[in-house]
Parts: structure tokens; C-alpha cells; sequence
């Protein structure tokens, strides 16, 4: 009973620190994403400011998160 009480506990610990790495990596590169699609959004003479300007407005009006924003977005202008 110890074995499996001590087993338990090294998985959970394991486990809860995985899931902070990860969770910190994924927030980086989000802030990452968000500030290349904020400059490119601010880039009006590229061609794809529409795109990014599409996706950074549907996102931070609370409309949709993000991920959907930019397949929303995408599926928009590629039938323009």
C-alpha cells in the first residue's frame, strides 16, 4: 500500500510539472503570435494587413479566441 501511496503521489508530481512547463511554453509563444500579428496588423503596406487586421479584431473584440479567428480569417480571404 505504501509502494502504490508513494507511486501516486511521484506520478502526480510528475505530472503537475510537466503540465506547468508546457502551460508556460504555450502562453510564451502565444505572446510570441500576438505581438508578430499585432506589428503585422500595424504594417499597412503589406499585402496581408487585411488578414492580420481580421483576425487581431475578431480576437479582441471577444468574438471568437483566437485559433478560430485566424481560421475564420483565413477561410475569408482565401475566397477573395
Amino acid at each position: 500500500m505504501l509502494i502504490v501511496f508513494v507511486f501516486s503521489l511521484a506520478f502526480i508530481g510528475v505530472a503537475e510539472v510537466m503540465y506547468w512547463l508546457y502551460k508556460k511554453e504555450f502562453l510564451r509563444a502565444k505572446a510570441k503570435y500576438l505581438r508578430e500579428l499585432i506589428d503585422q496588423k500595424n504594417d499597412l503596406s503589406s499585402l496581408n494587413e487585411p488578414f492580420y487586421a481580421c483576425v487581431y479584431d475578431k480576437w479582441n473584440t471577444g468574438e471568437m479566441p483566437l485559433a478560430e479567428a485566424n481560421t475564420m480569417c483565413s477561410l475569408k480571404f482565401e475566397h477573395n
